[in-house]
């Protein structure tokens, strides 16, 4: 045997273990986003509706990464969420889900970028305030110095991931021990509804009805918990299939923990009107408050690491993502090409031109950051609630598309429940609170269906069904609308 196959050999039978496995869905979703959590919520709700707020979704996604879970077992044969579509909804709907995935990851490595530009300002001023050609010009140095590092091996970046980890963690972790050493029970039931806000003469503090304030909170709790279907997604990858299960409710429970504390704690320490005035991120300034200007410098360090962790896990993810549906036939061949450190280099390649080119887009964006993971979090739904729904499919229908195999565990009432709860869920929040973000995703399934076709006509096989046919008239037709809004100023 050669010495380069049993190196290939010895990477199969490495793969990633559960620490690795529960890293990345930590990693992957603990982004920039829980660094601007104080503002963003408090922009959005009083403690009391966003208590109720972090229940539905704490709820729901516990839901869904159980949901994942039990998926990775009852169908281990499966490789992640769109390997789920796929198989229970057909080709076209895989490619639905898997396109919207990839384009959901490396949107939200822009935001990424976005954001990491306004961290290092804090120590950088040239790159405070709106993004420059200075800015673009370091994202796109570090974008391309992690596509070429993932391209020496997912496994390989696995590892640096699980340090990122720790090292991001420790930042958040003092932030919230000193939001617990300066929690005060009168400030924080001083407007726990909203109401007095709302009898202000200033309407642009007003949070609206108990209702109102709920809803508003969900798309950016929904945007922090991007990346925690990232066992799913590399379970191929897994040493054991049996931890994909573990790292995913583990680490899901573990986000939600984090969340919770980093964007209600700070209610106790100030009122909301205060919170609303910081800039964002906000978690330096809180930290900075309490401990002195150290403390500022101390948190913008960890974000910057946090994004840098988020940003490989996302290229690993997104990578993954292109590649796995290129493994169903769902992309053209070329993607489906591995290089000797079994990185798929096309779609590593494909996916920082795409990084490149919105993040020079993103210079003439007054709001970049906002409409980046708005964006991303309304086209990751259409994955998550595909993966749940075959869950539910699997229950009532023995059949498989594609496929004869059966589950290997049997699908139990709780796990339908517990999937059905969690497209309910999606579907709900989404319609009342992203709809709109929803339909400008469909711009971007025009050459992505354009893609579906080609893979299609080059396996010789029946580009659409009569179904297929429609459901992609209709996501042209979205496209082509919401492109007109835009053209006209429709859309703000």
């Amino acid at each position: 045997m050669s010495d380069s196959t049993q190196q290939a050999d010895a990477r199969e039978k490495r793969g990633i273990s559960l620490i690795g496995l529960i890293a990345l869905v930590i990693s992957s979703s603990i982004g920039s986003g829980v660094f601007a959590l104080s503002t963003d919520i408090s922009a959005a709700a009083a403690p009391g509706p966003a208590l109720i707020a972090w229940l539905i979704t704490g709820i729901g996604f516990m839901a869904l990464a159980t949901t994942f879970g039990r998926l990775s077992i009852v169908r281990p044969d499966l490789n992640g969420i769109v390997d789920y579509a796929r198989e229970g909804f057909g080709p076209f709907v895989g490619f639905v889900s898997g396109w919207g995935y990839w384009l959901s990851i490396w949107i939200g490595n822009v935001a990424f970028g976005v954001m990491l530009v306004t961290a290092i300002g804090y120590f950088y001023p040239p790159f405070a305030g709106n993004l420059s050609v200075a800015g673009v010009a370091f994202i796109s140095i570090l974008n391309w110095a992690i596509i070429l590092l993932v391209n020496r091996g997912v496994e390989e970046a696995s590892v640096l991931n699980a340090i990122v980890m720790v090292c991001k963690l420790v930042p958040i972790f003092a932030f919230i021990l000193a939001m617990l050493v300066m929690f005060s029970f009168d400030v924080f039931t001083a407007d726990f509804w909203g109401n007095l806000a709302n009898n202000m003469a200033n309407p642009e503090l007003a949070p609206g009805t108990v209702g109102t304030q709920i809803i508003n909170c969900f798309m950016v709790m929904m945007w922090v918990f991007v990346g925690m279907e990232g066992a799913s997604v590399l379970g191929h990858r897994a040493q054991r299939k049996s931890d994909v299960s573990r790292a995913t409710i583990l680490g899901c429970t573990a986000l939600v923990i984090i969340y919770v504390a980093a964007s209600i704690l700070p209610y106790g320490y100030l009122s909301r009107e205060e919170l609303m005035a910081l800039g964002s991120p906000s978690m330096p300034y809180i930290f900075e408050r309490v401990v002195g200007p150290w403390g500022g410098a101390f948190i913008s360090g960890g974000l910057i690491i946090s994004i840098f962790g988020a940003w490989l896990s996302y290229t690993i993810l997104a990578s993954e993502a292109m590649h796995g549906m290129a493994r169903m036939r769902l992309l053209p061949s070329a993607f489906d090409k591995l290089n000797t450190f079994s990185a798929p280099t096309t779609c590593l390649i494909t996916t920082g031109v795409m990084i490149q080119l919105l993040s020079i887009v993103m210079l003439f964006s007054e709001r970049a950051y906002q409409f980046a993971y708005s964006l991303c979090t309304a086209s990751i739904i259409i994955s998550w609630t595909l993966a749940a729904g075959y869950m539910v499919k699997l229950r009532f229908d023995g059949r498989k598309r594609g496929t004869s195999a059966a589950p290997a565990v049997q699908v139990r009432g709780i796990d339908v429940g517990l999937a059905a709860f969690s497209v309910a869920f999606l579907v709900i929040a989404v319609l009342l609170s992203g709809v709109q973000q929803l339909m400008m995703c469909c711009i971007a399934y025009i050459p992505g269906i354009a893609c579906y076709v080609w893979a299609r006509v080059e396996q010789r096989q029946t580009v659409f069904t009569t179904r297929e046919r429609l459901l992609a008239a209709i996501l042209v037709a979205i496209g082509i609308f919401m492109i007109a809004q835009v053209a006209m100023n429709g859309i703000a």
